[in-house]
């Protein structure tokens, strides 16, 4: 009830939302009138997926935080497209980042550009997808083709009917839900610890589980920090995370199409310092939460979680095993929400 309650909410968010969109300008930016605070929100959504939900925990439960590496290098891609890149969006009445690259380079240019997109956002949709279908058929048994099916229509949906309006502001509902939900399964784990909180640092410590290196049985792999474009370097992975995020917020129409729906330059700014203060915080917690998971199955084993932790099972399937047979009903029901709630902020955006 809780699970298909929230669903229906976000369809009928779509729906409401709809109404306002009386012309194009209105349709694609919202008449450029949103305020930063929701913008920046709806951009935390959108790079929090279910990647975030489920592939952050399952590798801090597997490994260690090397992976966490690269996401360090986003204030710093923020704070250069703020004030190199984003002027350039504001500057007329754009809707997109290719209609920039046509007055500049001429139509063929945007049309590779757009079309390379495209392709770049199948590739990451079916892979948010994919991990979301993890969970609805780890909790309800059905064929995980099904599950992926139903969820790009139900996103599908109130994202064409709604337009930019329902993408925002149903983002900055998925966005709290989500961080809600994780916050609900560290406190049960917290709370069924024997020695609580400081038993996950204590016994975390111990396996070197907060090392920033591939972590195996326990011994930590430190990685090089040298460059090299064969072996997986820490310098080489920092670099991976500037130049991703530079050109996440430089040129992706997720990011793009936000700029230009703020209010103004100085609202779309903010929107983007909101997004880089929140997502590593945000993406440290959930990387925190594996971390926990790990302690906890340490303190109370389980084949299956043993099975994860080993490759005889999916990583990415801890989190939605624990919720499904730790956390009673109905609260397990706004978690598998907020697993859903980071894929869905990614999907509508793409």
């Amino acid at each position: 009830v809780t699970l298909f309650g929230y669903l229906g909410m976000m369809a009928l968010m779509g729906v409401w939302i709809s109404r306002r969109n009386t012309n194009t300008e209105q349709y694609f930016v919202g008449g450029r009138s949103f305020p930063g605070w929701a913008i920046g929100l709806s951009m935390v959504g959108t790079s929090i997926s279910s990647v975030t939900f489920l592939a952050f925990p399952a590798d801090a439960y597997k490994t260690g935080w090397l992976r966490f590496l690269p996401n360090l290098m986003l204030p710093a891609a923020v704070l250069i497209a703020a004030y190199v890149f984003l002027p350039f969006f504001r500057r007329g009445n754009l809707t997109t980042a290719y209609e920039y690259l046509e007055e500049r380079f001429g139509p063929s240019v945007r049309v590779y550009a757009a079309f390379s997109f495209i392709v770049g956002q199948l590739f990451r949709v079916r892979i948010i997808l994919y991990l979301i279908s993890l969970v609805v058929h780890e909790m309800t048994g059905l064929d995980p083709t099904l599950c992926i099916f139903v969820g790009g229509v139900l996103v599908g949906f109130y994202t064409i009917i709604g337009g930019i309006d329902a993408v925002v502001w149903t983002d900055v509902i998925q966005t709290i839900v989500l961080v809600l939900g994780g916050v609900i399964c560290l406190s049960f784990i917290v709370y069924q610890l024997p020695g609580g909180f400081g038993e996950i640092f204590d016994v975390a410590a111990t396996h070197n589980k907060f090392t920033l290196s591939e972590v195996n049985d326990g011994v930590a792999t430190a990685p090089s920090w040298g460059l090299s474009l064969s072996e997986k370097t820490a310098t080489m992975m920092l670099v991976l995370g500037l130049m991703w995020y530079l050109t996440e917020f430089s040129s992706s129409q997720n990011v793009v199409q936000r700029y230009v729906a703020a209010k103004s330059t100085k609202e779309a700014r903010r929107a983007m310092l909101i997004c880089a203060g929140s997502s590593v915080p945000i993406w440290a917690f959930f990387m925190f939460l594996g971390t926990s998971l790990f302690v906890y199955y340490q303190a109370f084993p389980d084949p299956r979680a043993a099975e994860m932790l080993t490759g005889v099972r999916k990583a990415e399937q801890v989190l939605p095993y624990f919720i499904m047979t730790q956390l009673p009903s109905g609260v397990s029901g706004l978690v598998i929400a907020a697993a859903l709630a980071a894929a869905m902020s990614s999907l509508d955006s793409s």
